[in-house]
């Protein structure tokens, strides 16, 4: 296996580009269902009008570069004619370059990759001859169960140390599946599949569905480095080919005679009797039926709705989506609704509107956006925007010097004091531009309107005093410049659309904004200044460490105003788990947010599929995707030392996290989050 890992480091980007006429043959069968089976299309490649079908697909396919695959659909055929989804669900999973060290978009650590030793074990069950070559058969399991890592047998060419054949199990996304492939022993294609069998089983929501496919490889050009990839340094940072599927509408040929000539193995009995039945079956349906309105309508509000018309895409959460809730601790139960708008002209411009609402159920609010966005520029990231909503109840400078005088006070207690909140309305104009590779800058204008809070008055307020307070008034004119930096940051282009990927080096965003009083009723007379800088470094195979640190003071206050930072504040719904950067304090409550004109914060988080598996048994380990640690550290003036650290699990459903607070490293509170990653 030394030998193997060591030449696998060698071919893993040795093929430059090939093109292939692939045959493939696919049976689908609704094993077990109910009626949670109506999400399954947004969670699993399912047809659940066809139980049981059968179909053939002809693709077209080439490699442009390691990574990046494109298959060109030529014909379709079968008992029932399979939606867009079910027919590129094989292609994802034969996109298997088996030399790489992951797999799968790095969700699956490979027993080929250069520290598989630490995490699998590996042992010889025989040695074949054949054709003239010993085959080794290598069997391969994991140390500890995860989702994050296979098992099989590797078959293996002696002297070449190549690969013969793969048999491989694992779990991805919500599929249990087992690929075989068989490699040439053509010396001249020895890195290229001839045949592919897979085997799929979804196990979601209490509905079982089997997918099995049969692959046939055809190549009719195939083209190797001469030399070795340049290295990083000297990359061209544009990195659009490594990221382009495309799949064309499907012609259905229904020819005997064209599918006798692409069959490497002729169908079945039952497959034949599948074409007749099946096909006679689904077109005497009625989709127009009153059971089948009925499930369309109530896909419509419990689903994620997805509607093209011609170059316009409209996406909506769903008014009855469950997986639009989430939790937190110190928030309780949150729900959100979301819908995008997005229609694209020519040059690939695009206009997007973004509305969405969500209520917090513990505090009794509701929270209200209402975005819209028109790329100009697509190549150069030039995008006008246009905000408008409300954000978090605060209160203004006035009471920050009270509460310094308090804090020190054992029996402080935010709780016990008779503050005047205020409800805080904004708009906003912001344009952004690229000016070069990873230097951005962005000019906004923003008013914000602030209004008294009536119900949060104590008793001992007397009338003259609610009058003037219910009265008060605090308008903001604030214009803003920030810039962005990201040293040799990757992108890639879809299109003329300019889309960010990673860089090996940290971002560096600086803020200045000044309130000018006197421009549309303004009263604020101040300057606030913000910085940012974070990164996300991979330390190794599905190993990452995301850091981000932020400071802001308000300078120049010559009137009352609100602390009000972009990077300290308070989120009410839970991320998903693809915020990698994190950012966010779980267990703070509110009112620190606003208690100080100056702050310091810095977040950190560790990722990895192995930080603490011995605490869950096997059939649990399996589901989990990964893991994640996180600490974070605060310092205000009223609050010189609160940190917090937090652990959490997540996969393709959900992730969930406990986080505990402390002040001067005394524990004060414990806060759980829970999100679901669906549809998100």
């Amino acid at each position: 296996m030394k030998l193997v890992i060591a030449s696998a480091i060698r071919y893993e980007n040795l093929l430059s580009s090939y093109e292939t006429e692939i045959y493939i043959k696919g049976r689908s069968e609704i094993l077990k269902s109910n009626f949670l089976l109506r999400f399954g299309h947004n969670l699993f490649p399912v047809n659940r009008r066809n139980k049981d079908m059968v179909f053939e697909i002809v693709s077209h396919s080439r490699l442009d570069s390691p990574h990046t695959f494109f298959h060109d659909f030529e014909a379709i055929n079968g008992s029932s004619i399979p939606n867009s989804k079910k027919q590129e669900e094989v292609l994802q999973f034969l996109n298997l370059n088996v030399y790489s060290s992951t797999a799968y978009n790095d969700g699956i650590l490979m027993p080929m990759a250069k520290n598989a030793f630490k995490y699998y074990n590996f042992n010889l069950e025989s040695v074949e001859e054949t054709e003239g070559f010993k085959i080794y058969k290598i069997r391969f399991l994991p140390k500890q169960w995860s989702q994050n890592l296979v098992s099989g047998d590797l078959y293996i060419i002696d002297k070449w140390w190549t690969i013969d054949k793969i048999d491989l199990n694992g779990r991805y996304a919500f599929a249990e599946f087992n690929l075989v492939m068989d490699f040439s022993r053509d010396y001249q294609k020895f890195i290229l599949p001839e045949k592919a069998d897979l085997f799929l089983r979804y196990k979601v929501l209490g509905n079982t569905v089997v997918s099995t496919y049969h692959t046939n490889f055809n190549f009719k050009a195939v083209e190797w480095r001469e030399t070795e990839r340049p290295k990083r340094r000297h990359e061209n940072l544009d990195l659009s080919r490594y990221y382009r599927l495309s799949a064309d509408t499907v012609p259905i040929i229904q020819d005997s005679t064209y599918w006798a000539g692409k069959r490497d193995i002729p169908l079945t009995p039952e497959e034949e009797n599948l074409y007749e039945v099946k096909r006679k079956e689904i077109n005497a349906q009625a989709d127009t039926s009153e059971a089948m309105k009925y499930l369309k309508f109530t896909e419509k509000l419990t689903n994620t709705v997805h509607m093209n018309y011609h170059t316009t895409h409209i996406r909506y959460s769903g008014f009855l989506n469950p997986f639009q809730l989430g939790y937190s601790g110190r928030n309780g139960i949150t729900y959100r609704q979301r819908v995008r708008i997005s229609k694209t002209f020519d040059n690939d411009r695009q206009i997007r509107f973004r509305p969405e609402a969500g209520y917090v159920f513990k505090r009794k609010e509701l929270f209200f956006k209402l975005g819209a966005d028109w790329e100009y520029l697509p190549e150069k990231r030039g995008i006008l925007s246009l905000n408008a909503g409300n954000d978090n109840n605060n209160y203004s400078s006035e009471i920050m010097n009270d509460i310094i005088d308090m804090v020190n006070d054992s029996t402080f207690n935010f709780e016990n004091l008779n503050f005047k909140y205020f409800r805080h309305y904004f708009v906003e104009v912001k344009n952004n531009i690229e000016v070069m590779n990873g230097f951005e800058v962005t000019a906004a204008l923003s008013y914000h309107r602030r209004l008294a809070v009536k119900d949060k008055n104590k008793d001992g307020t007397n009338d003259e005093e609610i009058v003037d307070w219910i009265n008060e008034r605090y308008n903001d004119f604030i214009p803003t410049i920030g810039f962005s930096y990201t040293p040799r940051q990757y992108y890639r282009m879809d299109g003329k659309r300019k889309e960010y990927v990673y860089s090996y080096f940290p971002t560096f965003t600086i803020e200045f904004g000044r309130s000018i009083p006197g421009v549309l009723g303004s009263t604020g007379n101040f300057e606030r200044i913000e910085a940012d800088l974070h990164q996300s470094i991979n330390v190794g195979l599905l190993r990452r460490i995301n850091y981000r640190i932020s400071g802001g003071l308000y300078t120049r206050q010559k009137s009352t105003y609100f602390a009000d930072f972009r990077y300290f504040r308070r989120r009410y719904f839970p991320e998903t788990w693809g915020d990698q950067i994190g950012g966010v304090f779980n267990t703070l409550k509110s009112e620190w947010y606003n208690t100080s004109d100056k702050y310091i914060q810095g977040h950190f988080m560790y990722q990895s599929p192995f930080l603490l598996p011995k605490l869950f048994k096997k059939n649990t380990s399996k589901h989990i995707l990964s893991e994640r640690f996180y600490y974070s550290h605060l310092w205000t003036p009223v609050l010189p030392s609160y940190s917090e650290v937090g652990y959490g699990v997540g996969n393709h459903i959900f992730n969930v996290g406990i986080f505990a607070g402390f002040e001067k490293y005394e524990f004060q509170n414990i806060s759980f989050k829970f999100a679901f990653e669906l549809f998100q």
